[in-house]
């Protein structure tokens, strides 16, 4: 859902922000119909077909890390050979009409998510609009006005926290830079969480870059790849890499009803995006807005139809190394992963102190839109509009 426009987006946040409010002052019950049409939950005899991990040239050293993400069999493996369970939107949870996740970070991390995607915005009173700046760089959906998820580094604080109780376990996080922080401005964030000792540095970005092995990353604790969409300085930062040098994505907007596939968006690289989630469309003032739906999140998350996707990837060649969901605690995206990676599934969940980050738990500063509150954001946003335009 990106603008281009002033005005298109000013008409579209308007007319969500007063369609949520007329939503609600409704109060329709919440419709639980599965819509996405896709296979039942195979029983564990029935274990679905999955693609064919790659073969790994050369002579590998075996690693001494006991597990590497919960399992032994993926110490030896190199990242790209690994699928990973990712969160779209990580930091847009709660009940709030543009969450993607019913729980936030924390819980995320706790229950076994390994990749996360975060979306970096402007936070002042021009909120709606991508502009180019230099303060600190906040976690909002869209626009701060709809979901503030409060700042990038007191978010980073949590995995700087993980990281720190389990010292086996590798991250990766993905930036959208929406309004074009620079990547010094970046770092700084993850300078003040304590968490740029973990970051990985690659050497290279051809398309046959020779990752480590999530062992080799385990025993020289450089445990977190970060990669942003644009704005990236390698001679100032080094580990804040281009993610189009080394990731390629699958289709991100995706209807309820269709099918998934493994077109790729740009260019082939060796990492793969694998965007599992649909949007429904939204009618307000007779527009059609794109929004999360969690209604459909128990047929499209289910083991069946993450790994017939990831089917589709191999019957292209392409290995699925981040299996992306929205509401990732519904439905069985762990166990596809383990058949993704062809190992014996058993819960990835651990247990983290995370009141050293500041907080034990994860709230949204964007509380839900009533109607009341609906207006007060229609005023929020009309007021940015006019102090751009102005």
């Amino acid at each position: 859902m990106k603008a281009t426009s002033v005005v298109s987006l000013l008409v579209a946040s308007v007319a969500l922000v007063l369609g949520v409010a007329m939503a609600q002052q409704a109060a329709p019950a919440r419709d639980s119909t599965v819509r996405v049409p896709v296979p039942l939950i195979p029983r564990a005899a029935e274990a679905p077909r999955v693609p064919r991990v790659p073969k790994t040239s050369g002579t590998q050293r075996r690693s001494s890390a006991s597990k590497c993400n919960g399992y032994s069999e993926l110490c030896d493996r190199k990242l790209n050979l690994v699928a990973f369970p990712t969160t779209h939107n990580s930091f847009a949870s709660g009940d709030n009409i543009a969450a993607n996740q019913n729980k936030g970070i924390p819980d995320q991390l706790d229950d076994g998510i390994r990749g996360f995607m975060l979306d970096l915005h402007n936070a002042s009173s021009n909120t709606l609009f991508r502009r180019a700046s230099a303060s600190e760089p906040y976690l909002c959906h869209t626009s701060c006005v709809l979901l503030n998820d409060g700042p990038l580094s007191a978010t980073l604080k949590y995995f700087t926290t993980f990281l720190e109780a389990h010292s086996e376990e590798v991250i990766t996080i993905f930036l959208e830079n929406d309004d074009n922080f620079s990547a010094t401005t970046i770092a700084q964030a993850f300078e003040d969480a304590g968490l740029d000792k973990f970051v990985y540095t690659p050497s290279g970005s051809s398309s046959n870059y020779t990752w480590p092995t999530l062992g080799e990353m385990v025993e020289k604790n450089t445990r977190l790849v970060v990669l942003v969409d644009r704005n990236s300085d390698t001679k100032s930062v080094p580990w804040l890499v281009y993610d189009r040098n080394y990731v390629v994505q699958t289709p991100y907007t995706v209807g309820v009803g269709s099918t998934f596939g493994c077109n790729l968006m740009t260019e082939a690289q060796p990492l793969l995006v694998m965007n599992h989630f649909v949007y429904t469309n939204y009618s307000v003032l007779s527009m059609e807005v794109e929004k999360p739906s969690p209604d459909t999140a128990s047929s499209v998350n289910t083991r069946q139809s993450i790994v017939n996707q990831a089917n589709v990837c191999g019957a292209a060649a392409r290995f699925p190394n981040f299996v992306t969901v929205d509401f990732y605690d519904v439905g069985d995206l762990f166990k596809a992963v383990a058949d993704i990676n062809k190992v014996q599934y058993s819960s990835p969940s651990v247990s983290t102190d995370f009141s050293s980050a500041g907080s034990d738990s994860h709230t949204t500063s964007a509380a839900p839109l009533s109607a009341a509150a609906g207006s007060t954001a229609v005023l929020a946003v009309v007021v940015s509009a006019l102090a751009l335009l102005l």
